[in-house]
């Protein structure tokens, strides 16, 4: 009996763990309505969560900056001129859906971002894109 209280145990914290790890992931989508978008990292970089919502945003075209070096002058842009960026990559897909009337009506776009943790210097460049069968007609 004390087994199968054991084992009972091990299973359950198990299946916590998992559900811990999946709602980690899903901290990493971004959706959103207007238009129709959904941004998703593959990764986490290694910056704020903050900053990691305005490179969503930059790929979305919401934000109406462009996804750049920042040339301003901070502290952090300093230290990064003087010790060098602390980069970090990852791959970001943006799914922008229903842009075509027939199938395939949605666009994948693939993008490989590097960001710096100290300061706002980010790049990001279009790897690929392609046009998939997502949303039905209608």
């Amino acid at each position: 009996m004390k087994t199968i209280k054991v084992l009972f145990f091990s299973a359950l914290m198990c299946l916590f763990t998992l559900s811990i790890y999946a709602d980690e992931l899903n901290l990493l989508v971004y959706q959103y309505y207007n238009p129709d978008i959904t941004v998703e990292f593959t990764d986490s970089l290694n910056v704020s969560a903050e900053r990691q919502q305005q490179i969503a945003d930059e790929i979305a075209g919401i934000d109406s900056s462009f996804i750049s070096g920042s040339n301003t002058a901070s502290p952090e842009n300093i230290i990064c001129t003087l010790f060098g960026h602390n980069l970090s990559e990852t791959t970001v897909t943006a799914t922008h859906h229903k842009v075509h009337v027939h199938e395939p009506r949605c666009l994948v776009e693939i993008y490989d971002v590097t960001a710096c943790s100290r300061c706002d210097y980010t790049e990001a460049e279009l790897v690929g894109s392609v046009f998939i069968c997502c949303c039905p007609e209608g």
